[in-house]
């Protein structure tokens, strides 16, 4: 006996959850997308007198730069994914898919070099951020209050092995015989270790890198961040990993259930026509 028409072969279940998961996240992306161009409108007048292409640079990489790219990502493959279920649209939800697929994949070859390539994977990764974080760390006030959280939280200074030296790198703080800032051969008052401390002295990190070593482990953290933070990974090592695992999982999970739906889509429309 044949089926009849008006028979559906579309779970609501994969439909509804799938809606139901890309709807949250296209609300995050939009809440996102709006702090970070919040962001970036403050940042580009606090640039004001730059050269167009320093600023450009400067706000495309701050952290609300960053918020901004990956709101939209997030806004436009999510809106796929939520418009594509619940609208039943193939076109949408292939995006959704391949989307979600590129970028399983792109996880998948960074951990797999990061596994192969420890050492050359962490240098790469201190040289951009040394290169970003240390030079620009006064040209904006988000980058500023970004490293500043960093070298608080997890108790270090600098961003490489080098630790407090990389700040050397900084026009403010580097020794150079014709700097004229007053920070000349400093550190941030972020670096400065906190115990005992009821008020941060802002001038705990003048001069310490005129000093010898013995001295300086005695006023500022003198590790560079992207050691503490593998450290601290180390430390909560299980933590991090159900995390992780916990977030490929569910790309699985819904990069699955996309692809239930699109065959759903695709075996009504056959019993259709």
């Amino acid at each position: 006996m044949a089926r009849r028409r008006d028979y559906s072969y579309i779970s609501p279940c994969v439909k509804w959850t799938l809606f139901t998961f890309n709807f949250i996240f296209w609300v995050f992306g939009l809440l996102l997308m709006g702090i970070g161009l919040y962001g970036v409108v403050f940042t580009a007048q606090d640039l004001h007198g730059l050269k167009s292409v320093k600023i450009a640079y400067i706000v495309l990489t701050d952290l609300s730069g960053v918020m901004v790219a990956l709101g939209s990502i997030i806004f436009v493959v999510s809106f796929a994914g939520c418009v594509g279920a619940l609208r039943e649209n193939l076109c949408l939800l292939k995006l959704y898919f391949w989307s979600l697929t590129i970028f399983l994949i792109a996880e998948l070859l960074f951990a797999i070099a990061c596994i192969i390539f420890p050492w050359k994977s962490r240098e790469i990764i201190e040289s951009v951020l040394s290169k970003r974080l240390i030079e620009d760390y006064r040209e904006s006030q988000n980058t500023q209050n970004f490293v500043d959280f960093l070298q608080r939280e997890f108790e270090c200074c600098g961003i490489t092995t080098d630790g407090y030296q990389d700040w050397n790198a900084n026009e403010y703080f580097n020794c150079s015989d014709h700097s004229p800032s007053a920070e000349k051969c400093g550190v941030p008052a972020s670096c400065c270790i906190r115990k005992n401390m009821t008020y941060l002295n802002p001038m705990c990190g003048y001069d310490v890198q005129k000093k010898k070593h013995h001295e300086v482990s005695e006023i500022i953290n003198h590790n560079g961040c992207v050691t503490s933070i593998i450290q601290f990974l180390e430390l909560n090592l299980y933590w991090a990993a159900g995390v992780i695992f916990g977030i490929t999982l569910f790309q699985m999970y819904v990069t699955h259930q996309a692809r239930s739906l699109m065959d759903q889509i695709a075996l009504q429309r056959s019993r259709w026509y």
